[in-house]
């Protein structure tokens, strides 16, 4: 037993990777014991055996460094003594996911300890879930740092100064927090990636020369960003509510650059016509836009006004349209004579699933046909990506049969045969 003990404490005398999570304490316990113990006991359970592992490191040759478990406040004295002992090893990489399985305030997170990064050190990489981020206005400890992500956390003070700061920084993800009444701004030379989700935040101003990507996930906010010429990639869901007159008359007034855009949003079918913005996607070539649908099969103004994103983007050549929507057109209709004319002269592909035979979805395939002037394929699936993605064979489907006796009633596809597919 006692050279398996010394054979275990050599192997953590240098080991570079340090990760420590609640299924170490369930390993060192039985089954009953887990039943027993209490949340403190765990907690103490959890801090022994951290402890005894730093015990016997070395303090060299350490990179990464990870706690995954439920700790606070209260336990600021142990994360400190880790943490200082990461930033004294030279580590890289710096987790602290301490998602807590009870509610907990913002005074009752731990705070983190900026204080233990102000002298040189080697940290690349944070990741902080549930902390408290109190950073001095002059921080300026995180200056090799190039990646940075932040969740679960309520900003009480403002971290603008600590992001401009960070003047190696490539990559930046803020992920459900909560920034109150203040702004996500800052000045950055390097940053290259930066990702918003579902992030409460009045306003997103950045000076970002070499932002390259820009994903955001929440409501429609005011966005800006200050000489960001290379930004060519956006990803964009909108939600929980119905947003189209933010992507009509805001967006490209924030994204004016972009060459790629993703796009994930709620409609409904018989929402009013929005005003354009002046302002166009003059660079954009590639759209990917997942739409939900709602409303009546009858009405058509929601659907049709999708042909708007081709007036903002006049110089668009690919257009992936996926619909998805809960309800079906069994309704007979008839169309109303030929859709108006808007020449467009670079789209070449467009790819549409979800198409099961609205009428607004009848009246966008034929403007598309008759306005994209350089078209050479256009693809129509009646299946939605979720159906075409699933093991069952949904082309038996009822619903799918009747799209396609829809689609094959209204669109000409002798007249249209060179370009026009129905899969």
């Amino acid at each position: 037993m006692s050279t398996l003990s010394r054979m275990w404490k050599r192997l953590w005398n240098s080991h570079s990777n340090l990760s420590f999570d609640a299924a170490m304490v369930t390993n060192f316990c039985s089954e009953r014991d887990q039943e027993s113990r209490s949340s403190q006991d765990q907690e103490k359970k959890f801090i022994d055996i951290v402890n005894t592992v730093f015990g016997c490191h070395d303090g060299t040759n350490l990179k990464h460094f990870k706690v995954s478990f439920e700790l606070r406040e209260k336990h600021g004295c142990s994360l400190d003594s880790w943490i200082g002992f990461a930033v004294s090893s030279h580590a890289s990489e710096i987790v602290l996911d301490l998602d807590p399985k009870s509610p907990r305030t913002a005074q009752d997170a731990y705070d983190f300890p900026f204080h233990l990064f102000q002298s040189e050190n080697s940290i690349q990489s944070v990741w902080v879930k549930c902390v408290s981020l109190k950073p001095p206005r002059d921080f300026y400890g995180f200056t090799k740092l190039t990646k940075l992500t932040i969740s679960s956390i309520h900003i009480l003070y403002d971290i603008g100064n600590m992001l401009s700061n960070c003047c190696a920084l490539k990559r930046l993800h803020i992920v459900c927090c909560n920034f109150g009444e203040l702004k996500l701004h800052g000045t950055f030379y390097r940053l290259q990636h930066l990702c918003v989700i579902y992030t409460e935040v009045q306003a997103i101003e950045l000076h970002a020369i070499d932002l390259l990507t820009f994903k955001y996930v929440g409501q429609p906010l005011p966005i800006v960003f200050y000489e960001s010429p290379k930004l060519k990639m956006a990803n964009i869901k909108l939600c929980p509510n119905y947003h189209m007159g933010y992507i009509y008359s805001g967006l490209s007034t924030a994204l004016p650059c972009l060459e790629e855009l993703y796009m994930d949003v709620l409609i409904k079918t018989e929402a009013p016509e929005h005003v354009i913005s002046k302002v166009k996607f003059n660079y954009l070539r590639y759209m990917n836009c997942t739409v939900d649908i709602s409303g009546h099969p009858e009405d058509t103004g929601g659907i049709i006004e999708l042909a708007s994103l081709l007036k903002l983007a006049p110089v668009l050549e690919k257009w992936e349209l996926h619909m998805e929507a809960n309800m079906y057109p069994f309704i007979v209709f008839k169309m109303n004579g030929s859709p108006p004319s808007s020449p467009h002269n670079h789209l070449k592909i467009v790819h549409a699933t979800g198409f099961i035979g609205f009428e607004g979805q009848l009246e966008l395939a034929l403007y598309i046909l008759e306005n994209a002037r350089s078209l050479q394929s256009m693809a129509i699936n009646p299946l939605s990506l979720r159906q075409a993605r699933s093991k069952e064979d949904a082309n038996k489907l009822i619903d799918v049969q009747v799209a396609r006796e829809i689609i094959h009633q209204f669109l000409d596809l002798e007249k249209y045969r060179d370009v026009l597919t129905i899969l």
